[in-house]
């Protein structure tokens, strides 16, 4: 099949070379989703203070507290209604995805 000599390295070399090439952009790839972890660990704490901290979400939470301790019996109806009111005045909502 492979004549001489330098055919049989030429193609030895070629295959060492493209399991290293594979194995440099691996590496590569690991530090790529190292910082994307981080930068996504960033967001998900901006994400706890707009969802879980913020003053403007208080009205949301007391009324959700309300329907899960069945404090009225139209609890949750009025949970909905303050969705519904808060998303036609274009605030943000408890649901509302970080990006829109």
């Amino acid at each position: 099949m492979f004549e001489t000599s330098i055919e049989k390295a030429i193609i030895i070399a070629a295959i060492v070379l493209w399991f290293a090439h594979g194995w440099y952009l691996n590496e590569r790839l690991k530090h790529v989703h190292e910082k994307l972890d981080r930068v996504l660990g960033a967001f998900e704490g901006l994400r706890d203070y707009l969802y879980e901290i913020d003053p403007q979400f208080d009205d949301e939470r007391e009324s959700r507290q309300a329907f899960e301790n069945g404090d009225s019996m139209f609890a949750g109806m009025n949970n909905m209604e303050l969705i519904r009111r808060k998303e036609q005045e274009g605030k943000r909502t408890l649901n509302t995805p970080l990006v829109r």
